[in-house]
C-alpha cells in the first residue's frame, strides 16, 4: 500500500542525493581544476533542487528570516526578506541539514 513518506525518509534521500552529487562531481575526470569540480557540484545541486534530478522532485527554496529581521532592517533604512513563517509547508526538511549533513557520508 502506497503512503507518503516520512519528513525523515525525504531528509535522508535529499542528504543522500547531495552527497551522491558530490562523490560524482569529486571523480569526474573531465572537470580537471577544483573551480570546474565545484561549479559542477554547485549546478547539479541546483537542477536537483529545481526537480531536474529523475530521482527526486523538485524543493522549495525560500527565505525564513528571523521574525526580527525586518523590524531591523527597517530602523536602519535597509531592505528585508519576506516572511515566510506562516506558510503551509509539509515536510519541511530545513533547519538543521548542515549538521546533519556528514551523517549521510557513503562509506
Amino acid at each position: 500500500m502506497s503512503r507518503e513518506y516520512t519528513e525523515d525518509e525525504v531528509r535522508e534521500m535529499f542528504l543522500r542525493n547531495v552527497w551522491n552529487i558530490l562523490n560524482y562531481w569529486k571523480n569526474e575526470s573531465r572537470a580537471e581544476t577544483l573551480d570546474e569540480k565545484m561549479e559542477g557540484f554547485a549546478f547539479s545541486f541546483l537542477v536537483m533542487l529545481d526537480g531536474g534530478s529523475g530521482n527526486s522532485p523538485g524543493f522549495i527554496v525560500a527565505p525564513s528570516a528571523h521574525e526580527d529581521d525586518k523590524e531591523y532592517n527597517i530602523s536602519e533604512g535597509e531592505n528585508y526578506y519576506p516572511q515566510n513563517h506562516e506558510s503551509d509547508v509539509k515536510c519541511d526538511i530545513a533547519g538543521y541539514l548542515h549538521e546533519i549533513f556528514k551523517d549521510y557520508k557513503s562509506k
